[in-house]
């Protein structure tokens, strides 16, 4: 399985708007319940980069 870091990666680095919000939106439903975002219902590129960068500083809290 890939890391926290490697999949957050992987929605930054693809370019297609739709598979990134489905990476995306995998990689949350992922997360502890109580580190889940609870996402917006129109995702832009601009959206994205914020969640993930919250999504990283989330999981950095201690349990």
């Amino acid at each position: 399985m890939k890391s926290l870091q490697d999949r957050v990666s992987a929605v930054r680095e693809e370019h297609n708007t739709d598979r990134r919000i489905r990476l995306l939106q995998r990689l949350n439903s992922s997360l502890p319940i109580n580190r889940q975002l609870q996402l917006q219902s129109l995702i832009t590129n601009a959206y994205i980069r914020t969640a993930l960068d919250i999504i990283e500083e989330r999981m950095k809290l201690p349990a």
